[in-house]
């Protein structure tokens, strides 16, 4: 679309030139030009010639009567509609090609404001009485890359759908100061959301930092515990609901548990000779002594067997054969 507009002012710019050339003085030649400028197919924008001297030298009060309408005609070319040449009166008549070029202009105006674009609305406003005719004229602009659209004559009602328009058209000057303030009120609220986004980055900064000071803090508590534990005695199992420790032992391949901090002791062969009851200890200091009703007795602490009684919470020993020594 920007490639339109550069266009459009490169093929102004030869009126223009003919504006400021020193022959330029009659009310006619004017006439003449401003004729030529705006039956031209690739001239769309009208601003620069219309700030040149020589086409504002037609609001003299010496301008013959028959070529005051002409710098009006300009005008609307340059920002008005095909309803405003309607309702102004004593302007010159339109060639086919201003025809066709203000009809143009004024569409892109309507494709800009207007939502949804109905054939009737359109024709209405350019004074078209076919479909035919309204559809050869969008046809006409969508090749001409004045606006990107969809014809759609089978919906109901039948409408033209705009998706881009050129910028193509001039900014009234008596506009300047409504558009001033609409950007002004715009970068203005502009300006509070930026501000919002900014405290809403520095709250969550905030809670980030707080939420990292928590977590060293937890983590500072954390060694120091860990730190007690390693210079303190083994902590195991609590057996029996009190605050003794069990801790599983091993020694000369048999099993036993240390109960209460018993301290740790070795059986030898000779020791186990002198037991009474011909059956070795299966505990020391708080154990557990194991008798069979016969010479023999196995032992089968799996899934589901019976438990010993230490308070409640019975140890799993793997199964073993227990019998006396001869």
């Amino acid at each position: 679309m920007d490639q339109v507009h550069n266009r459009a002012i490169e093929a102004l710019q030869p009126f223009i030139h003919l504006a400021n050339a020193n022959s330029a003085t009659s009310p006619r030649f004017i006439a003449n030009l401003i004729t030529n400028a705006t039956s031209n197919p690739h001239t769309y924008v009208f601003a620069e010639l219309l700030e040149t001297p020589t086409i504002q030298a037609l609001r003299s009060q010496d301008t013959p009567e028959e070529f005051q309408g002409y710098l009006t005609l300009l005008e609307i070319f340059a920002w008005g509609t095909w309803q405003d040449y309607q309702t102004t009166p004593n302007l010159p008549p339109l060639s086919p090609e201003q025809t066709l070029k203000l009809r143009l202009l004024s569409l892109l105006n309507l494709s800009a404001t207007l939502k949804p674009l109905t054939y009737t609305t359109l024709m209405d406003a350019l004074s078209i009485s076919a479909p035919a005719e309204l559809e050869s004229l969008v046809t006409t602009a969508i090749y001409a890359s004045l606006i990107t659209a969809r014809l759609s004559p089978a919906s109901d009602p039948p409408t033209v759908n705009v998706t881009a328009v050129a910028p193509l058209r001039d900014i009234k000057p008596q506009s300047l100061p409504t558009m001033i303030s609409l950007l002004t009120q715009w970068e203005t609220r502009c300006g509070d959301v930026v501000g919002d986004i900014e405290a809403e980055i520095a709250k969550i900064k905030t809670n980030a930092a707080k939420r990292k000071a928590k977590e060293q803090a937890r983590a500072e508590l954390l060694e120091k515990a860990l730190a007690s534990l390693h210079d303190g005695k083994d902590v195991g199992v609590g057996v029996g609901g009190g605050g003794s420790a069990a801790g599983l032992r091993r020694f000369g391949g048999a099993q036993r548990f240390a109960l209460g901090g018993g301290n740790k002791r070795e059986y030898s062969a000779d020791e186990l000779d002198d037991a009474d009851d011909g059956y070795w200890d299966n505990a020391n200091d708080g154990g557990v002594d194991l008798h069979a009703a016969g010479s023999r007795m196995d032992i089968d602490e799996s899934l589901g067997s019976s438990r010993l009684g230490l308070g409640g919470a019975g140890a799993r020993h793997a199964k073993r054969f227990l019998g006396k020594k001869t």
